[in-house]
């Protein structure tokens, strides 16, 4: 296998690719558009909802409506009280967020001392619903607070004796610790994707499609080693994949810069990456573009058309989110050693 022969092959092939708008789309400009655009819709839709959950918190009341929880949970900014006929078919069809049922004679049992249930119902599949149950569940308990602080008054004792201790928390974990374990849970499920998708479109068109042109066959019969023209076409899917890779990057870096992290006290940095480790990370994302390259080059022979080609890519998808996936909750430091050995776990374990 001579260089100079793979490199006239290498080239040949990135043109064809640089002329195939489809190719650059798919492993470029997806990535750089679609990326923030999903972030911005997910953040955007995320609020939306808390917003109206916020704004309109209709309920129901079973038992007395001026009992002082009642009127406590009514001085919230946004809720309501309705009065159904039917306040459970209203709750499932979402007309109301929960239903309060305070028991009878509320003030007498608590002035005697005895035990009360106040039930609530609300949707658990109606994310509304959900945050209407936590409000109501946050109002019982300051009730409840300021019921027990009375009762110590009257025996002459301070609330603080039901709070003998004091937790103090103290972080051990620096900004940039704080930065990377948030970048480690969502950069390599990206990348690992990125690379997987992108080099999707150039190898298809590499192997099956050039069989359906006919230009393979011209390509096999010259004085060229088969394995000179493999070694070419591994490597233009590979830049295709590193090429969809890097705008991954490039999209996510845009979009950790103007918005939070999610982490208190963090904010977007990459200065924790040394340049020995920043070296392991390009090795590794060479390995892993090789790998995906090596499997899709490996479909596009197999498969008769283009289409067909195409429809068996769909599986290397999903071989890239299970690793992806499984790895997504664990800290680096409980990864198990045999994901070290496995193919794409061991990538997405080093990256993280």
């Amino acid at each position: 296998m001579r260089k100079n022969t793979v490199w006239l092959i290498f080239k040949k092939e990135f043109v064809d690719l640089l002329r195939d708008r489809k190719t650059w789309i798919g492993a470029f400009i997806i990535p750089i558009v679609v990326v923030p655009l999903v972030f911005i819709l997910l953040s955007s839709s995320m609020s939306s909802v808390e917003r109206e959950a916020r704004a309109y918190i209709p309920f129901a009341v079973q038992g007395d409506s001026k009992n002082p929880i009642i009127q406590q949970l009514l001085q919230v900014s946004g809720t309501k009280l309705l009065t159904p006929d039917n306040p459970i078919q209203a709750l499932k069809q979402g007309d109301l967020r929960a239903i309060v049922e305070i028991p009878a004679n509320f003030e007498q049992k608590l002035n005697a001392f005895q035990p009360l249930e106040i039930k609530v119902w609300y949707d658990p599949s109606n994310q509304k619903s959900s945050y209407a149950q936590g409000l109501i569940e946050e109002t019982v308990n300051n009730y409840q607070q300021s019921v027990v602080v009375k009762r110590l008054q009257a025996v002459g004792l301070d609330a603080s004796v039901l709070h003998p201790l004091a937790l103090t928390k103290e972080s051990v974990a620096s900004d940039e610790k704080l930065t990377g374990s948030m970048l480690a849970s969502i950069i390599p499920l990206m990348l690992v994707l990125s690379l997987a998708s992108g080099g999707m479109p150039a190898a298809t068109d590499l192997v099956a499609g050039e069989k359906e042109r006919g230009t393979l066959e011209s390509l096999i019969s010259a004085p060229i080693s088969s394995g000179s023209i493999l070694t070419a076409k591994l490597l233009a899917v590979m830049l295709m994949s590193g090429v969809s890779a890097v705008a991954s990057l490039i999209s996510l870096s845009i979009v950790f810069s103007f918005a939070p992290l999610g982490v208190s006290g963090a904010s977007f940095s990459l200065s924790f990456l040394h340049p020995l480790a920043f070296v392991l990370l390009l090795f590794m994302l060479l390995l892993l573009s090789a790998t995906f390259a090596g499997v899709e080059l490996a479909i596009s022979t197999f498969a008769k058309s283009f289409k067909e080609a195409q429809t068996y890519m769909t599986p290397v998808i999903f071989l890239a989110m299970v690793p992806a996936y499984m790895l997504l909750p664990l800290n680096p430091l409980d990864i198990p050693f045999f994901y070290y050995i496995l193919p794409i776990f061991n990538g997405l374990a080093i990256f993280k």
